[in-house]
């Protein structure tokens, strides 16, 4: 059996490894974020988020762990699977599997939003000739077909290139926040006074607001946990995937602390406190606060790292979620093509493809604010097990 058991070529380094776990982490979600937590807690947001960067950094040790360990493709489904065999394991490579495939369909659809919000707002005559044409619900479903399309062939052309398009589209994507974070310190540095005040209750609604703010911002911080997916892809697994899980959510914890520095710090509007202002704000206080203290290309800057985040996310998350789907091929607990690996490309082309139909499916036809909570749900679920068979392990050992 051992003999006829399907590997991946080990074609990811440390550092494209790094890459997908920032890539997944840093998605549109601290875009849309960033206002919500700030109306739920005020300035003491940022202590949200760095709790939330403790509470992750604790399952983080137990993907570091495991992985190094079990360096096989799956990630927390081949752990939960090895602690416990039977339903347990089962379940957990189909809630995994499901949860991936929805955050899939979840950036595929948050990449088609940012895309005619770009159009509209910098090529309006274009943006207005599509919508007549075809209408902007038409227009938001071609792209987002075409964006998930792009990305399935992408990862189902090889590891190497997903891994190398991967770092691209992140590093571009982190160039753009550092972009946005050094306009912001830099009104800071300018008036010091006013971003002190700023800060200013620091806890408005005391520490259930802070409760409240972890809870709707603990997905800005799943996606470190791709990486143990692509275990068998990795080279040297044993030192290079605690290491990346590492460097990963340690950058992303720096990068997400920071603006939210900058956009409390920096924001000074009239008649009303920065943090209402943010709150009232929602999901565009990202792009307002650009206006507020960037140059003119500033939200033209927060639109495009927008766009960059949803594609790297996408590709990361179509990479993790298609390892799943193998994974489970593999163990039988689905059909035994899902498990066929490319001769020549050494990708799991069956998995990848059908894991691009499914997210299609989700995408286009099911209530995706339902099936993203559930998503998130079993993301939570999956941790714990994940933390439980880490416990077991040692407890074996």
């Amino acid at each position: 059996m051992a003999k006829n058991r399907v590997t991946f070529a080990r074609d990811l380094s440390l550092f494209d490894a790094s890459m997908i776990g920032i890539g997944a982490m840093i998605g549109a979600g601290i875009f849309v974020l960033t206002g919500i937590a700030a109306g739920e807690a005020g300035p003491a947001a940022i202590l949200a988020f760095a709790l939330n960067g403790v509470v992750t950094l604790l399952t983080a040790f137990a993907y570091a762990e495991l992985s190094s360990t079990i360096p096989e493709a799956g990630g927390g489904y081949s752990f939960v699977k090895r602690a416990f065999p039977g339903p347990i394991g089962f379940l957990s490579g189909w809630m995994l599997w499901f949860a991936y495939t929805v955050a899939c369909s979840l950036y595929a659809l948050g990449f088609s939003s940012y895309f005619w919000e770009f159009f509209h707002k910098y090529f309006p005559a274009v943006g207005h000739l599509v919508g007549d044409a075809i209408g902007d619900q038409t227009g938001g479903i071609l792209i987002t077909i075409l964006i998930s399309a792009f990305f399935v062939w992408l990862n189902a052309r090889g590891t190497e290139v997903t891994g190398k398009a991967e770092n691209v589209i992140t590093i571009a994507k982190i160039v753009v926040l550092m972009i946005f974070i050094y306009y912001g310190l830099k009104q800071i540095w300018g008036m010091p006074e006013a971003a002190v005040a700023n800060f200013t209750p620091f806890l408005p609604k005391g520490l259930a607001g802070v409760t409240i703010a972890m809870g709707l911002t603990f997905i800005a911080f799943e996606g470190y946990d791709l990486i143990a997916t692509v275990a068998e892809e990795v080279k040297e697994p044993e030192k290079n995937i605690p290491r990346a899980t590492f460097i990963s959510l340690g950058v992303t914890i720096v990068v997400y602390l920071l603006i939210l520095f900058v956009s409390f710090g920096a924001v000074h509007p009239d008649g009303i406190e920065t943090w209402k202002f943010l709150g009232e704000n929602g999901e565009t206080a990202i792009v307002l606060a650009a206006n507020s203290f960037m140059p003119s290309f500033g939200v033209a800057t927060i639109v495009f790292g927008g766009l960059l985040s949803t594609m790297s996310a996408l590709n990361a998350t179509v990479l993790a979620s298609s390892r799943v789907a193998f994974s489970m091929g593999r163990d039988r607990l689905l059909p035994k093509s899902v498990a066929t690996i490319h001769q020549t490309r050494r990708t799991p082309h069956v998995a990848i493809v059908l894991t691009g139909v499914i997210l299609l499916a989700i995408a286009l036809a099911l209530p995706i604010e339902i099936v993203g909570s559930a998503a998130s749900l079993m993301f939570l679920l999956t941790f714990t097990l994940v933390n439980l068979a880490l416990v077991v392990r040692l407890v074996a050992d």
